[in-house]
């Protein structure tokens, strides 16, 4: 069965009378044990460290671009290519924090 399917229930009804009965159920081990504040939390920090990669790999291309400009392009470029990084994650971050992230103006002006 594939891994989306946790539960299989077969519920007769015969009359009044209805009876559920369990006819299949995953061996996989999920996350209901957790409860729901740490499941948020898990899912915040997951974000957070989705939006550090994002942030690392924006940095690495812009810098990969201002050096293929030859010279030291890359050495003038290096503060603005690490502050549109920044403010990528700082997008990425704001869609699924538990609190609302409020947009930086002074940082996070539009292009």
């Amino acid at each position: 069965m594939d891994k989306l399917v946790r539960r299989v229930t077969l519920i007769e009804r015969s009359g009044q009378n209805r009876e559920a009965k369990v006819v299949y159920e995953s061996d996989e081990e999920d996350d209901d044990d957790l409860p729901p504040h740490l499941r948020r939390m898990e899912k915040s920090v997951r974000h957070m460290l989705k939006a550090q990669v994002i942030a690392a790999q924006e940095a690495y291309e812009r810098h990969l671009e201002s050096a293929g400009k030859g010279g030291n392009h890359w050495l003038m470029d290096a503060p603005r290519n690490f502050m549109s990084a920044r403010k990528k994650a700082m997008k990425e971050m704001r869609h699924a924090a538990p609190i609302r992230v409020e947009k930086n103006p002074e940082y996070d002006e539009e292009d």
